[in-house]
């Protein structure tokens, strides 16, 4: 076990998950090392975040299916996944900050780069944990509030973080923290992906594919603000702030991948109507059963009783984007 890790008492290093100053140990609860005890939202106070326990797997129904359905599926977080292995090797220590379902830290794992699990979100946690299946001994799954990332000081090679920052109010906070525990050359990372060109019918396809998916969604929130809903979001300027710590990243497309999704429509109405939005998460759920069923009743009225079977097409690539360091801070 790496001696990286910090006690949430008294930040002393600890010995496989023990404090040896203040004899704090660390609880594990379904493989996930609980390191600590704060809500999964924290929407009053200071330190603000949306973390996803009401969401689980309905964040990203795609990975749903292809685990239920036992698929192989090469995508843009294994893709990523590979490609940093090879461009920074296997030895490495990885913290994946606002892991959720586990999509980049298992890959990682999958190379041999011991890698840190880390989220605000049991829920989430307990999905990656199952998605892994005990596989990997160099992935440790980790219950932690990203304003206090429990690790020592430059203590790991890289950061991952996919869609984390912008469910927190105080992204400086987060980004020291980050800067905190890289190494002197270690770098943030961030994955994303890129549109790559379609034909004619391809992009007609997507286009009416697109229209639908709005229109629908109109219905849908323009119901939960007749009931009063209003949105919860920071407005945090978060990529600004990555740039005050951190020189502009090397980007890097992943060579020979491309991939095509045709179920946007499918994907993004189940995320609705599960409520699994980062912008719903302080929206009751009566409310929410309630407007999807008025979106479904116009969505049926409109588009048919199969309109959950429209296709779009998107064809993509992959993106690596690497951030090194550019000011060190006084903790």
């Amino acid at each position: 076990m790496k001696a990286i890790f910090a006690c949430p008492k008294c930040k002393t290093v600890l010995d496989l998950f023990r404090c040896p100053k203040c004899g704090y140990e660390i609880p594990q609860v379904h493989s996930i090392w609980q390191f600590c005890d704060a809500p999964a939202i924290q929407l009053d106070g200071g330190d603000k975040y949306i973390g996803y326990d009401n969401i689980g797997e309905n964040f990203e129904p795609a990975v749903k299916y292809w685990d239920a359905n036992n698929t192989e599926r090469y995508g843009v977080y294994e893709s990523c996944g590979d490609r940093l292995a090879a461009i920074l090797g296997h030895d490495g220590i990885a913290l994946d900050l606002g892991a959720g379902l586990g999509t980049a830290s298992i890959p990682l794992a999958q190379n041999g780069i011991f890698t840190i699990a880390g989220d605000i979100s049991n829920v989430m946690l307990a999905t990656a944990v199952k998605r892994a299946g005990g596989r990997y001994a160099n992935l440790i799954c980790a219950r932690m509030n990203a304003y206090d990332i429990p690790l020592t000081d430059h203590s790991v090679d890289i950061v991952i973080e996919n869609a984390m920052l912008h469910l927190v109010s105080d992204p400086e906070k987060v980004i020291r923290e980050i800067v905190r525990v890289l190494k002197p050359e270690g770098q943030l990372v961030r994955y994303g992906s890129y549109a790559q060109p379609l034909s004619e019918d391809e992009a007609k396809q997507n286009a009416y594919c697109n229209s639908v998916l709005s229109d629908i969604s109109d219905v849908f929130y323009d119901t939960l603000k007749g009931f009063g809903y209003e949105s919860i979001w920071f407005d945090n300027h978060f990529a600004d702030v990555i740039l005050k710590y951190f020189e502009k990243p090397c980007n890097e497309a992943v060579p020979g991948f491309s991939e095509i999704f045709t179920d946007k429509l499918k994907f993004r109405l189940h995320r609705l109507k599960t409520g699994a939005h980062s912008d719903l998460q302080n929206t009751p759920r009566e409310w929410i059963d309630a407007a999807w069923r008025a979106a479904d009743r116009y969505a049926v009225q409109r588009y048919g009783e199969d309109y959950f079977e429209i296709k779009g097409f998107s064809r993509y690539g992959a993106v690596i984007d690497r951030y090194r360091v550019k000011k060190r801070i006084e903790q």
